[in-house]
């Protein structure tokens, strides 16, 4: 799978989370079917929401009440579920693993580790029978 993500949805991601340090940044990922393939995925915009984790720092977490209009929009999917690491490559944690998002097709960690340079990942989750990952291609376009 291809996911193309626009230009301005990927600033938007990097200030968004550069507006949240020292905290992780979240949010979802709106988009749907590539029109060129089928097989590729189509990122149009990027929605912040607040990160009501106890510990901001090293975790995130999204209030239900914030993400219910979006679970309930079938005019705009989740394509994603985008967070940041504010210190950690952008490899999904332990608790990155246990999520209970594996449905949504792409799973987003914006590192920066390197602050002036940061890097972004995009994996798919997959829980059954055991919970595995793997790294997404991505095209940053207009």
């Amino acid at each position: 799978m291809i996911v193309h993500i626009n230009e301005v949805l990927y600033e938007d991601l990097i200030i968004h989370s550069l507006q949240r340090l020292p905290e992780e940044a979240c949010g979802f990922i709106l988009g749907g079917q590539s029109h060129e393939k089928n097989a590729e995925l189509q990122a149009r915009t990027f929605i912040p929401l607040r990160n009501s984790a106890s510990n901001p720092l090293n975790h995130f977490q999204i209030d239900p009440a914030d993400m219910l209009p979006y679970l309930m929009d079938r005019n705009n999917p989740i394509i994603g579920l985008f967070h940041s690491h504010p210190t950690a490559p952008p490899l999904p944690s332990e608790q990155d693993l246990q999520t209970l998002w594996h449905s949504i097709p792409t799973y987003w960690i914006l590192s920066f580790q390197q602050p002036q340079h940061p890097e972004l990942q995009l994996y798919q989750i997959k829980k059954a029978p055991q919970t595995s990952y793997h790294k997404l291609a991505f095209v940053i376009g207009q």
